[in-house]
């Protein structure tokens, strides 16, 4: 069997499917947050304020104050006057000014405060190209995120998703979590599945069928250099990044039955970690990288177990419902986010590792693939809108849900990058 393969290296080519974080459900108490225009000593650069603005609500977290009802336009401590701010119920607002240091690098001050609390709660400096403002906007936008919720930034993140524009065509796409800067990693007319991060953000894991039947990759992202697994023919899949970046778990199928297995980079060994003669699939690794969950229909049904690497001592997680696969832990190593299924109906779920219960957060009926925010705080999925594949997303709390729709095609499996420096 023949099939197509095109390998681009990272940043090369764009593609047209861009995706776009649409607000599908808002919530009526968001904080109120106003980004003043910062001044540069002549005028006010509008430019830097409108990206930080639109960083700090991408997700539907916090509503912005228009330009247009701002009393003032403070770009200082000295000339920041809370009465202002009180008048217009602001909870947090953003000023800031620019120093010219020579033709295209500028030094910038910016201050956050709490209105109600009458608080400078960050203060701070940034110096760079005047061409470089996007991600300039993006550093500014997770330091105020941070001092505002006390959690990480998010906003120079990024998305790798499964893109199949048209049948037979595949592609393996990279872009920033806003959806701009979309790439082509990998194109193959041959499925291409579970794409996963190394935890420096330098590769990308997945699963390619380009040799009529599923092999694991690992690329660079930046020379598009592409290394297999080497497992004798075996099929194998389900490829996870553990977060020391040592190993990486996947799926390998002996006579037909799929096992867990570990590929320790370090040494290329490879150890098997579950002998059941039950499907054992989709492992996810703990934040300490010494657990994985895995899914396992070892008890006749799909169910989370967890697996200690050191001892291969397995326990079951998950008890209720007739359908529990694809699980992930959050950042605290506490929580874990799943699909949750009883007749037919797929939900996105989550659930305390200590608890039995399960809380169903979706509301869509056919989904999929839940990745976590690095910050534990935002989950994107998989979902269907009859045959079209799509992206969806919502806060934990609960107050805001959008969706990444593309312009074409159906897009799937994604993985959100860890954190960026």
């Amino acid at each position: 069997m023949k099939f197509l393969i095109i390998c681009l290296i990272f940043l090369s080519a764009t593609i047209e499917a861009k995706l776009k974080i649409e607000i599908s459900q808002g919530s009526k108490d968001l904080a109120k947050i106003a980004i003043v225009p910062f001044s540069d000593g002549k005028k006010t650069n509008i430019a830097l304020s409108d990206l930080i603005e639109k960083n700090l609500t991408l997700f539907g977290e916090f509503k912005a104050t228009p330009k247009n009802e701002m009393l003032s336009f403070p770009s200082s401590e000295d000339n920041f006057f809370y009465r202002d701010w009180n008048i217009l119920k602001i909870d947090y607002a953003v000023i800031g000014n620019l120093e010219e240091k020579n033709n295209s690098e500028f030094y910038i001050e910016y201050f956050v405060f709490n209105v109600p609390l009458k608080k400078l709660i960050l203060r701070g400096d940034i110096t760079g190209d005047i061409n470089e403002l996007s991600q300039i906007s993006k550093v500014i936008s997770n330091r105020t995120y941070k001092a505002i919720t006390g959690l990480e930034g998010i906003f120079n993140t990024k998305l790798a998703y499964i893109l199949n524009p048209q049948k037979e065509i595949y592609k393996i796409c990279v872009s920033d979590i806003d959806g701009s800067n979309e790439q082509i990693l990998f194109e193959s007319t041959a499925p291409l599945m579970s794409p996963s991060w190394s935890s420096d953000n330098k590769k990308l894991a997945y699963v390619s069928f380009e040799k009529g039947y599923p092999e694991i990759y690992m690329q660079d992202l930046f020379s598009g250099k592409r290394e297999s697994i080497k497992t004798l023919g075996l099929s194998n899949s389900a490829p996870v990044w553990s977060p020391d970046n040592k190993k990486l778990a996947f799926v390998m199928s002996m006579s037909g039955n799929p096992d867990i297995y570990i590929y320790d980079l370090r040494n290329k060994k490879i150890s098997r970690h579950t002998t059941h003669y039950g499907i054992d699939t989709e492992p996810s690794w703990s934040p300490n990288s010494k657990k994985l969950l895995f899914t396992s229909n070892r008890s006749g049904s799909p169910q989370i177990y967890e697996l200690t690497v050191s001892s291969n001592r397995i326990k079951r997680i998950t008890l209720d419902g007739d359908y529990n696969a694809r699980a992930s832990y959050f950042p605290n190593g506490k929580d874990i986010v799943l699909v949750h299924g009883n007749n037919g109906i797929f939900h996105i779920g989550t659930k305390k590792i200590r608890s039995r219960f399960i809380n169903t957060i979706s509301k869509t009926t056919l989904d999929e693939s839940p990745t976590i925010s690095p910050n534990g705080n935002i989950i994107i999925y998989a979902t269907k809108n009859n045959s079209q594949g799509y992206l969806a997303g919502l806060t934990l709390d609960g107050k805001s849900k959008f969706t990444l729709p593309t312009k074409f095609g159906s897009v799937r499996e994604p993985a959100w990058s860890p954190l960026m420096n």
